[in-house]
């Protein structure tokens, strides 16, 4: 399967496709449509928007995705709103207010996104249980330099925990993070999920970053169960279920080649290493983007993953190109643990639902602003549960999770090349690793709700 074609800018037939608004409703869609022949002077840049699949067309909004229903969503329409949620979630954020976006900026605009400004798991989740900081404060970490504090504590700054330069063996990283004891530092996690380390062709590893938005905080607070002990005893009584809205997302990131940085075709943040000799920010690109977006109590949510188009090729595909991840005349086995640099392919495509909406989005986003990086990103799939779920009962429900009987889920395999590089088997999947996570007690097999955050939680001391 071919993967859309985003070195080309061809925008015939989009315009009878796209309509313009900030934050159109799924009400207003179709009367938007009708109306899209007449002029318009909007006063900020307008949101790329466009229908696509499902029962009810989505257009794009700037907020969390729409009421999930099972009911309302095919394949198509599952994808397109988690191309909506995309988005939202890279939309330049406003300052000085986390996880909103700023309406007169340009998708694609440099700076902080939406996301970005979100707090992370580290953030949240402190040492001995201790209660996290107010939404919209920007606590300012004391152990970090000065010029960098305040850009950490804005979500500007992005924390890598070790040198591009050097990849110290396996073991000596994981014995470096054990002894960690700085509570905000929110890339310390740089083993994918099956422990294992992915290197890109300059021998840097890749780093992880885990954030939540508004909704997700709010439930976690108001319910203490940032706190391990408060945790044990909530869950005795009431089920851990994320509310509907609430949004977890994963990102991976690469240190970017000057060449890289200056390409045009990655969303770029800055970097920082603690403790390293030069005491300078590195440029980093998003080069891997999961989204978990909760359905609530009758809802397994819906589960998206995301790529940058440079990162690797199809298995089988005989592209001379140069990837982040890849090199052709490699004879290095490709998916393998242990070898730097990681010789890395996309082992299962894109689905086909999946690629003709990547296609149709790349040409909006292309639309409303040329340069946007994000023209340059795609989407593997989306997967769901087709049949309504009750994580409200028993108490406590226990791991794993189920999205109910075989054949249920849209699709048993997900997964993305630079987030499970390692684990790219038939039967792997974001919702079926997902069910297995639990509360922060030792041996627990009491269910969180999809999410593995509250496994973080610690105990007072």
């Amino acid at each position: 399967m071919q993967r859309p074609d985003f070195s080309r800018n061809n925008n015939r037939g989009v315009l009878s496709t796209i309509f313009v608004g900030l934050a159109l409703s799924l009400a207003s869609a179709t009367a938007a449509l009708a109306q899209s022949s007449a002029p318009s002077t909007p006063k900020s840049p307008p949101v790329p928007s466009f229908p696509c699949g499902g029962l009810n067309p989505i257009g794009v909004e700037l907020k969390p995705i729409p009421k999930l229903s099972n009911g309302e969503f095919t394949n198509p329409g599952a994808d397109c709103a988690m191309w909506q949620t995309f988005i939202y979630l890279n939309w330049p954020a406003k300052s000085g207010q986390r996880g909103i976006p700023d309406t007169s900026a340009l998708f694609g605009a440099p700076g902080t996104t939406v996301w970005e400004s979100f707090l992370t798991e580290e953030q949240v989740f402190l040492p001995n249980g201790a209660q996290p900081q107010p939404w919209n404060n920007q606590v300012v970490n004391a152990t970090l330099p000065k010029e960098v504090a305040s850009e950490f504590a804005a979500g500007s700054m992005r924390m890598l925990t070790r040198t591009a330069k050097v990849s110290p063996t396996v073991a000596k990283l994981q014995a470096t993070l054990k002894a960690r004891k700085s509570p905000n530092i929110p890339l310390d996690e740089i083993t994918q999920a099956d422990g294992n380390i992915l290197y890109d062709q300059q021998k840097n590893p890749v780093y992880y970053d885990v954030a939540m938005n508004k909704t997700q905080y709010d439930y976690i607070t108001q319910n203490s169960l940032y706190n391990a002990t408060t945790q044990a005893t909530f869950a005795k009584t009431t089920n851990i279920i994320l509310p509907s809205g609430s949004i977890e997302v994963k990102a991976a990131w690469k240190v970017l080649t000057p060449v890289e940085a200056s390409s045009g075709r990655f969303h770029l943040a800055k970097g920082y290493v603690p403790g390293s000799a030069d005491g300078k920010a590195v440029t980093i690109g998003l080069v891997g983007f999961h989204i978990f977006a909760s359905g609530g109590k009758q809802n397994a949510g819906l589960w998206s993953t995301f790529y940058q188009v440079d990162n690797a090729p199809l298995m089988g595909a005989t592209g001379k190109q140069a990837y982040s991840f890849n090199n052709p005349t490699s004879k290095t086995p490709v998916n393998t643990k242990g070898t730097n640099p990681t010789q890395v392919v996309q082992v299962f495509p894109d689905d086909v639902n999946a690629a003709k909406i990547n296609a149709q989005a790349q040409k909006i986003i292309t639309q409303g602003y040329a340069k946007s990086p994000w023209q340059y990103y795609a989407m593997v799939d989306t997967q769901w549960s087709k049949t309504v779920l009750n994580l409200s009962t028993p108490i406590p429900q226990t791991v794993p999770l189920s999205a109910g009987k075989p054949g249920d889920i849209s699709t048993n395999t997900l997964i993305n090349p630079v987030l499970e590089t390692f684990m790219q088997t038939k039967g792997n999947s974001c919702m079926g690793c997902h069910a297995f996570a639990t509360t922060a007690q030792k041996a627990s097999k009491t269910a969180t709700g999809f999410s593995f955050m509250f496994g973080s939680a610690q105990a007072p001391k």
